[in-house]
């Protein structure tokens, strides 16, 4: 762990060197002349020597602006949770990220870096990549098989190729590790409405894959086909492939989008299927106001529970609401239904709902670069019609209520 912690350190750096080194070389210095003088020496270069100069310009040159085309992203995201339970064992039940009682977090420092390939320029610029480097808490949990070591707190969240086909409206390839096409929220908080995940988001579908995925664009729809190892894999734990679909249609006030994921997933089993629907909707009826409706369906074929085998099914949906009072404050509220019938995803036989409440406050907003610091304050409470959530003297209740504060930062250079 020490020695991936010294990496990263290393390699935010670096990055600040180069960015920097860059961005401060393009820029005129003051007092300096802007027109530039040659050294008369009385003799002409051979004409082989300022050729070879220019080569040399030339491809320093091209380096500079591969570098300067990658965009390096950093990001932190902290946290305090209280439980109202309190727990014998300082564990909140059925939680995704925030499985802490009582406790300030690090969640995850994550550092990426990112080259978008376009069609201007030459054949070079038709290949770009991503990756994300994460650390923390957060990391143990999105954890995909065969990928490092269990409990250290790293992983390599994306790590992809992305080839920009120039035929039609562009086609998409990529290839290597990359997070899933399913649910309305995503590993990163930032990019969420609330603090806390919901039971969907942890339950009802996957993190990342890895394989290859293609996309092609074709307004107002987009059309998503790809192949990989399955769900939360690196290493396949069978000889079978998955597949990903996903159309969507993308209007201005309105979105819609399908995902579909179909492959053997048990271990060493590769006839027993699990599919998964994924359906995420978005509509903006106002200018300060975001509805999202997101509804997933599951089911694997012949699961291994109670040493007997059997089809499974789960299902849920969940809502936000999502109101700007200004670019400070925002309001969101999400409620979720999530119906495990057969235990498969909870490891109890239930039916979960949770209603939560948050307030984003964005306090420096009109300030550069802090604009991106964001302080959270949540309330949630859970609900099962099982008694699934631990209290004080270690037994179980059918409820959980949370609160917690979450801070966090971000930007990209």
């Amino acid at each position: 762990m020490r020695k991936k912690i010294i990496v990263l350190i290393a390699l935010t750096a670096l990055a600040f060197v180069f960015q920097w080194e860059f961005t401060y070389a393009q820029e005129e210095k003051p007092g300096e002349e802007i027109e530039k003088v040659e050294e008369f020496t009385g003799e002409e270069k051979p004409e082989k020597e300022a050729a070879k100069e220019e080569e040399e310009k030339g491809a320093v040159s091209d380096l500079v602006n591969f570098l300067k085309s990658i965009h390096v992203g950093f990001y932190i995201d902290t946290s305090y949770e209280y439980n109202f339970n309190r727990p014998q064992d300082e564990q909140n039940q059925l939680r995704v990220f925030d499985m802490d009682d009582n406790e300030f977090n690090l969640h995850l420092f994550q550092l990426s870096f990112r080259r978008t390939p376009t069609t201007e320029g030459g054949l070079a610029n038709l290949v770009g990549f991503g990756a994300k480097l994460d650390f923390g808490e957060d990391a143990d949990v999105i954890g995909a098989t065969g990928l490092g070591d269990a409990d250290d707190e790293f992983d390599l969240q994306e790590a992809y190729i992305h080839i920009l086909a120039p035929f039609g409206n562009g086609i998409d390839i990529y290839g290597g590790k990359f997070v899933t096409l399913a649910g309305a929220e995503v590993i990163e908080s930032k990019d969420d409405f609330n603090f806390s995940r919901s039971f969907l988001f942890g339950f009802a579908i996957p993190f990342t894959h890895t394989g290859i995925r293609i996309h092609y664009p074709l307004a107002p729809f987009d059309f998503i086909v790809g192949l990989n190892n399955g769900w939360d894999v690196v290493d396949d734990n069978n000889d079978g492939k998955t597949i990903e679909t996903r159309v969507g249609l993308n209007l201005e006030k309105f979105s819609i989008g399908v995902v579909g994921y179909f492959g053997p997933e048990e271990n060493k089993v590769d006839g027993d299927w699990r599919e998964l629907i994924d359906v995420v909707a978005t509509l903006i009826p106002l200018e300060n106001l975001t509805l999202v409706a997101n509804l997933d369906f599951g089911w694997q074929q012949d699961a291994n529970l109670d040493s007997t085998e059997e089809n499974v099914f789960w299902w849920g949906v969940a809502g936000y609401i999502v109101y700007d009072l200004n670019e400070i404050v925002r309001l969101v509220l999400r409620g979720e239904y999530f119906d495990d019938q057969d235990g498969f995803r909870t490891e109890t036989a239930q039916k979960l709902w949770e209603l939560t409440p948050t307030l984003q406050l964005r306090p420096f907003a009109k300030y550069s670069p802090f604009d991106n610091l964001l302080l959270r304050l949540e309330y949630r409470h859970d609900q099962s019609d099982e008694d699934v959530f631990e209290d004080v003297n270690g037994g179980f209740k059918k409820t959980q209520d949370t609160v917690a504060m979450e801070l966090l930062y971000y930007f990209t250079l």
